[in-house]
């Protein structure tokens, strides 16, 4: 739920006064458009202002309703009613923001494959990773009579490629062994019953469940397991895999930071985490990307220019990272030498 007022809350929680229900239905509180938007959702389930929250509701406007599906807290019950709003009215924007959000949960996307217009299919398809986690999504979609010849075309070629063909990779041993045994260490530290030998067996017993996956179920668990599954599977050859890790609606920026520390990571990789905008506003993980040496140079000069003066000394002495980041960690920390 998005809106921390206590008179929303008080709807929410359906311990609200008939007064000030109908003074919601009239338009007569100090709410913002998202908190009406939401109260009057909470409201529906009341059949004696169902009607007339569900006319305030079609007044709502697309904008408002669009900029809400966009979040992660939105709450199930409000991005409910606009996902079947939008199949209701074939909009084609909402439905298009309402795939793109990694926090709702599956069934929406099935709702979606079996109701949704043809164009609408086709940015589903798009969204492989969520395909090849719940092939079952694609076997809706060909119950919808939307899915025409072009669409099966793709289905079948995403069935054959990520489902009959390609192999899951045994990640090795040594590539995660040790680094899961540490984190796993860390978050059970409290556990005086845990002791090394038990730690590393945890970590062995995680590596051997993932290892007897297919890609559907590593990709799966990428995006719904715990960290310990995560670190490895972002060890993982498959680059649908190691994608999916980044897309997990769990991923903290904690783990981000183990990533971008991680120089086995191809650029690809370290180059969508440079680009995930709500990743990039914590200082630490801007200084990762920045030292390193795989991140696209284009974003780690766009970065450096956030850095502190003590980050800049460090990175202008660094044989490391790219000439080109160095000599301009150089440059800048003069200029603010110069300032000063």
């Amino acid at each position: 739920m998005i809106s921390k007022n206590p008179l929303v809350l008080q709807i929410a929680a359906g311990t609200s006064s008939d007064e000030l229900l109908k003074f919601l239905l009239n338009k007569q509180l100090a709410f913002t458009e998202e908190e009406y938007l939401e109260s009057l959702v909470f409201v529906l389930p009341d059949l004696r202002f169902h009607e007339r929250a569900l006319e305030m509701l079609g007044l709502v406007s697309q904008p408002i309703k669009e900029k809400y599906i966009q979040k992660k807290d939105a709450d199930a019950r409000v991005a409910d009613f606009i996902l079947q709003e939008a199949l209701d009215a074939g909009y084609f924007n909402m439905l298009t923001l309402i795939i793109q959000n990694q926090n709702f949960p599956t069934e929406f996307l099935l709702r979606i494959a079996m109701q949704a217009k043809a164009a609408v299919l086709e940015v589903l398809l798009e969204n492989q990773i969520q395909l090849i986690a719940y092939p079952e999504i694609m076997e809706k979609m060909e119950t919808n009579p939307e899915c025409g010849p072009f669409i099966r075309g793709r289905i079948k070629e995403l069935r054959e490629f990520y489902f009959q063909t390609q192999v899951a990779e045994v990640i090795p041993e040594t590539e995660v062994l040790e680094e899961l045994t540490s984190v796993i260490a860390e978050e059970q530290k409290e556990d005086e019953q845990l002791d090394a030998e038990m730690i590393q067996q945890a970590a062995m017993t995680t590596l051997q469940l993932i290892n007897h996956m297919s890609v559907s179920e590593r990709v799966r668990l990428a995006l719904t397991g715990n960290k310990t599954e995560r670190l490895v599977l972002i060890k993982d050859a498959n680059k649908m895999v190691q994608t999916a890790v980044l897309e997990s609606p769990k991923m903290a920026d904690d783990e981000v930071l183990i990533h971008i520390r991680n120089l086995s990571l191809s650029s690809e990789i370290i180059g969508k985490i440079a680009n995930n905008r709500d990743w990039t506003k914590n200082y630490t993980v801007v200084l990762g990307l920045v030292q390193n040496p795989k991140t696209p140079v284009n974003r780690a000069i766009s970065f450096i220019k956030q850095l502190h003066m003590r980050d800049l000394k460090l990175l202008s002495q660094d044989r490391n990272i790219s000439p080109v980041i160095r000599s301009l960690a150089q440059n800048l920390q003069k200029q603010k030498e110069r300032v000063k």
